[in-house]
């Protein structure tokens, strides 16, 4: 049998598959499949490689191109770009489609179960899922890309924003004050270009529950002689983690050695995403 006519195959049985457990998509790993001989009414996301595939609407595609080496790393990579862009949900069961030169495999994934979707899904109660979503892919993006070619480290203070005003103040003007909503609207990937460029600035983001930027180059005027954080990380992820005690707030930092995207709630660290994902450009449905 043809490579061709066995990827096939593997693609049927892996619809039979998530039709037979209710998955909620299928999420092929696989930069030489083609989705378009499958019969299936179950979505199917597409994790697309540099360069792109022909033929496939963009309403499909999750476009990464992970550092990862091993499969299973990749089909994490490609369920949390899913997760993180709205495509799939925290309860959702999915169906992988991972391929190779020589080794293709169907890896069934409970979304939830994944240890940093899970963290991020418990904290819904402080912030808009939404909006915590969009402020990841943003981090990410920072960490894989930095801006011009050079790593850059910031915080993004999401929620009770009126308490973490009180215990802050602006270390330079802010760059959007007198801003329109849309403007300063996180949730708006056309935004995103500007925030890459305020984040060169000192200090860090205030974002209001509904995903408004409220500040850039804001300084947390906080006491965190308590706050103990990983060895080797700086001041801003010690303020980040201390401003997330004394407020209802979600901090998601960006280490500027490295890249390593870090959730802080309650004064802890709740999760810690490297950045092997390259977004290649946005495509949302």
């Amino acid at each position: 049998m043809k490579k061709k006519d066995i990827k096939l195959e593997i693609g049927k049985a892996a619809v039979r598959l998530a039709n037979k457990i209710g998955a909620a998509a299928i999420i092929i790993v696989d930069e030489k499949y083609m989705q378009k001989d499958l019969k299936t009414k179950i979505p199917i996301v597409i994790s697309q490689i540099e360069g792109g595939i022909e033929g496939i609407r963009d309403e499909l595609v999750i476009n990464l191109l992970s550092r990862t080496s091993t499969r299973i790393d990749k089909m994490r990579d490609a369920v949390m770009d899913a997760y993180v862009d709205g495509k799939i949900k925290a309860d959702d069961r999915v169906v992988g489609i991972v391929g190779g030169n020589s080794l293709d495999a169907i890896i069934v994934c409970d979304v939830r179960g994944e240890g940093v979707i899970k963290e991020i899904d418990k904290s819904a109660d402080r912030a808009n899922p939404e909006v915590l979503r969009a402020v990841l892919r943003l981090a990410l993006e920072l960490g894989y890309e930095g801006k011009e070619g050079k790593q850059i480290g910031t915080a993004f203070i999401l929620g009770d924003s009126d308490e973490v005003l009180k215990r802050s103040h602006q270390m330079t003007l802010n760059p959007y004050h007198g801003h329109e909503d849309k403007n300063r609207d996180v949730a708006i990937p056309d935004n995103w270009e500007s925030a890459k460029n305020f984040a060169q600035l000192d200090g860090v983001f205030v974002i209001r529950e509904d995903g408004h930027i409220l500040a850039a180059g804001r300084y947390l005027d906080i006491d965190a002689r308590d706050i103990r954080v990983q060895k080797g990380l700086g001041g801003r992820h010690v303020a980040a983690a201390a401003i997330t005690r004394d407020t209802q707030a979600i901090a998601v930092t960006v280490s500027q050695s490295g890249g390593i995207v870090r959730i802080y709630k309650d004064g802890l660290q709740i999760a810690e995403i490297a950045p092997t994902i390259r977004f290649l450009h946005r495509s949302y449905s």
